[in-house]
């Protein structure tokens, strides 16, 4: 099994000048898998090309936000974004989120020890 007859039916269920579709489109062709992603800027500057006025803030918020509740997903790492095809693609993406949730977890635990001498119940 794949994402990618997800991605190609978005794709298909979506405007011609449609940012989500651009984008995946663009990922079809150049970054399916984790050993090929594709840096941010140049997607945006890709979009840009096509007419998209983005930001790599607005792409986060808009387009991988989108992807997040969808029936794809677009995985993304430190070297860029990128479709997800196999379970080595999806195992990339779950040990991201682990790493990243454990980080925010431990910045948790360090804002309740800052606040536990003002004995704020956090």
């Amino acid at each position: 099994m794949s994402f990618l007859p997800a991605v190609q039916r978005e794709i298909q269920n979506r405007q011609p000048n449609d940012v989500i579709r651009l984008t995946l489109e663009y990922l079809s062709q150049h970054g399916v898998g984790h050993r090929n992603p594709v840096p941010l800027d140049r997607i945006v500057a890709h979009l840009q090309t096509r007419g998209v006025n983005i930001t790599n803030t607005g792409f986060q918020q808009t387009v991988l936000k989108a992807s997040r509740a969808a029936d794809y997903f677009i995985g993304s790492g430190s070297r860029g974004y990128f479709l997800i095809d196999t379970i080595d693609d999806a195992i990339v993406m779950r040990d991201f989120y682990e790493t990243r949730i454990q980080a925010e977890q431990q910045n948790l635990a360090n804002l309740r020890r800052q606040a536990f001498p003002f004995r704020w119940a956090l």
